[in-house]
Formats: structure tokens, C-alpha cells, sequence
């Protein structure tokens, strides 16, 4: 489409003139958007080399690292752009989202409260950083960011999911619901905030409405196996063992190594009174270091004196 012309037009332009470091820096641009990392990054090293001041490049050089899953190399990228302008607020910003990706927390929100020093009224910051809030536990600060960011821009529907994340966590369902309910609205294919609507009514009790939900998000995307696996839950809840069975069948075919998915299969299993099957998925659960495992065996005996 319209980035593969944009590689011809860059082609040419680099053509009629291979010493302008941002032909290089655009097709690398184009190139990154259509996931071939690797001429990406052969463009930006050219435009470095052209122009070793640019720190735009640089930091686009990150982002396709951090692509790549090369987090430290990203760093060392967007450390370079800093340092030859500390006054771009996206390079902080891109640095801290690979500090969150390693786990550096705290290194994380430094650099997202520079960004959001340099630029206020970014609201992808706020989000940002309340994401890393989120992860550190402490949900009123994350809160506190969401709600910076919704002001900023109402129409934002990743936070109000982000933010419904932490109602849930908190247990205030309603508020929750809410905020998944306008993420919903506002983006009617964004598949988290369906699974996150479900996981809610579950939690709720309104198993027939969490499935509802479920179905939703796993129509819009087939390869979230944790939907599978909460939507089998709800099924054997209802009594819709078959069902059920087909959904953990398929959270394994996603995750082979889902301890949670064989456990939850085994129940059902036991239900439906095939007890060898069940006592193979309790194996492999455990094999895989599911943490419940004497709960799991206890409630398997509970069904079957039940049955």
C-alpha cells in the first residue's frame, strides 16, 4: 500500500541524492511500519553515518530495536538521542517503555515524568506511566495518571481499559465495568477490553453475559488463550462440559505449556466421568508446576463423589 510506495519514492529520492540523511531516516520509517526490521535498520545506520547529529534517527533506531526484542540495544539508541537533544520528549518516553519491558521500574517512571515535564499535554505519557504504577501496585497513583490522560483526550479508549484494569484489581466492579464498557465504545474491536468486560461479569456471577463478552473478544482475536480458557471455565460452570473441553483444547493448542488450562480440563474431564483422561492433564499440570495441585486433586475427588 501506501508505505511500499513510500519505499519507491524514498528509493528514488535516495537515487538522485544518496548524501541526504533523511531519505534514509523515511524509508527506514516505512520499512520499520511494514515489520522489515532489519533494512530499518540499515537505513538508520546510513543516516547516522550521513549525519552523526540527527537524534531523530536515533531514536527510531531504538523503537526498531526494541521491535527486534533488543531492549538494551534500544536503550543505548535512545540514550544517544538524549544526549544530543535533551529536549525530545519521545526519546525519553521510547526509553522508558524499554526499561518497563526489563522490568527497571523505577528507571521507567523517571523517564516518563521527563517526557511529560517536556510535553503535558501527551496524554500516550500519562497512560505510559501509569501502566508502570499499575505494575508497582500502587493503583492510586495509576488512577491519578488515567485520569490526566482521559482529560487530555477523551477519546482515548486504551486508557479507560487501562484504568478498568485497576478498578477490577481494587474490586469496585461497577466502576470497572464502566470504564470497559466506554473503552468498548469508543474502539468496538479492541478485544482486551472485551475479555477484561467478561472477566468482570464472571466476577460478577453473570456467567451468560461474560460469555457474551468472551465470544466477542475472541471473534475479533483467536489468539488471546486466556479468553479460551475463561470462557471454558464459565461453560463448566454451566454445566456445558463438551463445550467447555473445546475451549481448554484450544487455550493448549495456543499454550502448550498453560498449567492453568490443563488443570481446568482435568475438572472438566472428571465431570464428564473420564477419569484417565483427567488424570493425564493432572500430570501434565503438574509437570508444567501448577502451584494448586493438592486443591486441584481434592476437588477432583469432591466430583466424583458427586457424580
Amino acid at each position: 500500500g501506501q508505505d511500499q510506495q513510500a519505499i519507491e519514492d524514498y528509493s528514488e529520492a535516495i537515487r538522485l541524492s544518496p548524501q541526504d540523511p533523511y531519505a534514509h531516516l523515511n524509508r527506514g520509517l516505512s520499512y520499520r511500519i511494514l515489520g522489515q526490521y532489519q533494512q530499518a535498520i540499515d537505513d538508520y545506520d546510513e543516516a547516522i553515518r550521513l549525519d552523526p547529529q540527527l537524534a531523530v534517527t536515533f531514536n527510531n533506531r531504538g523503537i526498531t530495536y526494541r521491535m527486534l526484542g533488543q531492549d538494551q540495544r534500544a536503550i543505548e539508541d535512545f540514550n544517544e538521542a538524549i544526549r544530543l537533544d535533551p529536549q525530545l520528549p519521545m526519546a525519553y518516553s521510547n526509553r522508558g517503555l524499554s526499561y518497563r519491558i526489563l522490568g527497571q521500574y523505577q528507571q521507567a517512571i523517571q523517564d516518563y515524568d521527563e517526557a511529560i515535564n517536556l510535553d503535558l499535554q501527551d496524554a500516550q505519557n500519562y497512560d505510559n506511566r501509569g501502566g508502570v504504577y499499575y505494575l508497582l501496585g500502587r493503583y492510586q497513583r495509576a488512577i491519578e495518571d488515567y485520569d490526566r490522560a482521559i482529560r487530555i483526550d477523551p477519546q482515548f479508549s486504551v486508557v479507560y481499559n487501562n484504568r478498568g484494569k485497576v478498578y477490577f484489581d481494587l474490586g469496585r466492579m461497577e466502576k470497572a465495568i464502566q470504564d470497559f464498557e466506554e473503552a468498548t465504545h469508543l474502539d468496538p474491536y479492541l478485544a482486551l477490553a472485551y475479555y477484561n468486560l467478561g472477566n468482570a461479569y464472571f466476577d460478577l456471577g453473570q456467567d451468560q453475559k461474560a460469555i457474551e463478552d468472551w465470544d466477542e473478544a475472541i471473534r475479533l482475536d483467536p489468539q488471546m488463550a486466556d479468553t479460551y480458557t475463561n470462557r471454558g471455565n464459565a461453560l463448566s460452570k454451566l454445566g456445558q462440559h463438551h463445550r467447555a473441553l473445546r475451549d481448554y483444547d484450544e487455550a493448549i493448542r495456543q499454550e502448550p505449556q498453560n498449567a492453568l488450562a490443563y488443570a481446568n480440563r482435568a475438572l472438566a474431564y472428571t465431570d464428564l466421568g473420564e477419569d484417565m483422561a483427567a488424570q493425564e492433564d493432572v500430570d501434565r499440570a503438574a509437570q508444567l508446576g501448577f502451584e494448586r495441585l493438592e486443591g486441584l486433586r481434592q476437588f477432583i475427588e469432591t466430583i466424583k463423589d458427586r457424580r
